[in-house]
């Protein structure tokens, strides 16, 4: 049995709730806020334990609406955060990870003690929390053949929903709740770390399983036909209208090997080297060392399939004809099914059976073309791959100390590339 005073206290806690912040609350939950100050608590269900909630704690809301523990520029800094991540990056994500705060927060100031220690299932619910982010990656739809995210796109979600959150808390600097919430915040971080990484280890021996599947199948893909194409293509763009973008884009991949999203990006840039590489400006995917290290040096040197000159002119000739965007997710969301019809009729003409010939198995074949043309065919390529692909690029300029050797090695699983020796005719090596 409470005493009067502990049951002031207890309501003046719960008035510090809305409605909405209780209706994300488990029915554990609001029966501890209920425990003392709402008779037969134990015997209701949600709906009613939030009515008599908001009922019981009336006289108390007038206060907290008068006195919020929220500072008002706090509360505008919050709604203006949101607002821009919906605008820069995503808006579903943004709506979604916003109503996640709500329940982060109300967790925190439900789990906050009045004698100012934690209640142990702060860590449970934060663990909970966490495994509600990696199920929201999970089950997100995507672009992938089984609807869902790619495992580069899920990290890099997982990244905006924790920088989201850790601005979401910063902007409540001044609230009562604030040293818990950034506390609390911290064991979620590393919660939805923790479980990440457990996906990346399951993900790993996937991997490696479907590698082993693979390299039996390899497809034999003769360059010459695909080389031509790509010749053609980026020595008559003068003839080319808009219309033709399909056509230069796969020429480009064909030529450099980058990514569709690479490719169409507005940020990307090629520039002239010598006649057989350029310095390319765009990496997308960067991982462990390479983010850090792309961010001090923005581009780095490839090899190319044609002439360079030819690549920087086709990449303009892109950007010319308004076929660039300004985000990954645009590039994707506008071109990507043209794309791949597109590459599905190359496919047909060239008579290839095999299910990877698509956009990202020409930089698997221009990989293979580069390790034969460049690296004189070294069976042990991995490195080479993945220096000229930009995987783990960080983490080799750091000591050739690569953590992610299964990406490269997939780029030998697919295909065996015959007659390469027409690049280095053509080029002049």
């Amino acid at each position: 049995m409470l005493t009067a005073a502990e049951q002031a206290e207890k309501r003046a806690k719960v008035a510090k709730f809305g409605e909405e912040d209780l209706n994300l609350m488990s029915v554990a939950g609001l029966k501890q806020l209920a425990a003392g100050i709402v008779p037969n608590y134990s015997k209701l269900k949600k709906p009613g334990l939030i009515s008599e909630l908001m009922a019981c704690s009336r006289a108390e809301r007038v206060l907290v609406d008068l006195v919020p523990d929220i500072p008002l520029e706090a509360l505008e800094e919050n709604r203006s955060k949101v607002k821009a991540f919906s605008e820069d990056v995503n808006e579903d994500l943004g709506i979604w990870t916003r109503k996640l705060y709500g329940e982060f927060r109300a967790l925190v100031q439900s789990r906050w003690k009045s004698d100012g220690t934690w209640d142990d299932a702060i860590h449970g619910d934060m663990a909970g929390l966490a495994y509600r982010v990696v199920m929201y990656l999970n089950q997100r739809e995507g672009d992938q053949s089984d609807g869902g995210l790619s495992w580069a796109t899920k990290l890099r979600y997982r990244t905006h929903i924790c920088n989201l959150l850790s601005e979401l808390v910063e902007s409540e600097l001044g609230a009562v709740y604030y040293k818990q919430l950034k506390s609390s915040l911290e064991m979620l971080l590393r919660q939805i770390k923790i479980q990440i990484s457990e996906l990346t280890h399951k993900k790993k021996g996937h991997q490696e399983r479907r590698l082993a599947e693979r390299k039996p199948q390899k497809a034999t893909i003769d360059l010459v036909p695909l080389h031509d194409f790509a010749m053609t293509v980026l020595t008559n763009l003068d003839k080319l209208t808009y219309r033709d973008w399909k056509r230069v884009s796969i020429a480009m991949v064909i030529a450099t090997g980058r990514r569709l999203a690479e490719v169409h990006q507005s940020s990307t840039i090629f520039e002239l080297v010598d006649s057989h590489h350029v310095a390319f400006k765009g990496q997308l995917k960067v991982k462990g060392d390479a983010a850090k290290y792309f961010e001090d040096n923005p581009s780095y040197e490839i090899p190319v399939l044609v002439g360079a000159d030819l690549v920087v002119v086709g990449h303009q000739w892109l950007k010319d004809n308004g076929k660039v965007v300004d985000s990954p997710e645009g590039v994707n969301r506008r071109y990507s099914g043209d794309i791949s019809d597109a590459v599905k009729v190359l496919k047909g003409r060239l008579g290839i059976e095999h299910k990877f010939f698509t956009y990202k198995g020409l930089r698997t074949i221009y990989a293979q073309s580069c390790n034969a043309i460049f690296n004189n065919s070294d069976p042990d390529n991995t490195l080479f791959l993945a220096k000229i692909l930009g995987h783990g690029r960080g983490e080799l300029l750091l000591g050739d100390n690569l953590t992610d050797m299964l990406t490269p090695q997939s780029y030998n699983s697919d295909f065996v590339v015959v007659n390469t020796d027409v690049v280095k005719t053509r080029l002049g090596l």
